[in-house]
């Protein structure tokens, strides 16, 4: 399932790949991703797709967890 850190990098990926054309962007709040998006994303059996990119839109595809854990250690460091 691909999320995008930023808006902008969703839009160019919807303005780039065919497949993405009629998608329509959706802004979910962080702490809403993160306490129902991915323990849902990991009962389902699906990737977290980070911030894909380019014609093909590829990018990154990890476990829910490992994005939790990558999101506590940032917030750990701020």
């Amino acid at each position: 399932m691909p999320f995008w850190s930023k808006e902008s990098r969703a839009a160019r990926v919807i303005e780039q790949v065919v497949a993405y054309r009629d998608f329509r962007l959706v802004r979910i709040d962080l702490d809403v991703w993160k306490e129902r998006w991915l323990p849902g994303l990991a009962t389902d059996g699906l990737l977290v797709g980070l911030n894909w990119s380019g014609v093909r839109a590829t990018g990154f595809d990890i476990e829910p967890e490992e994005a939790e854990r990558n999101l506590a250690a940032a917030e750990a460091r701020s």
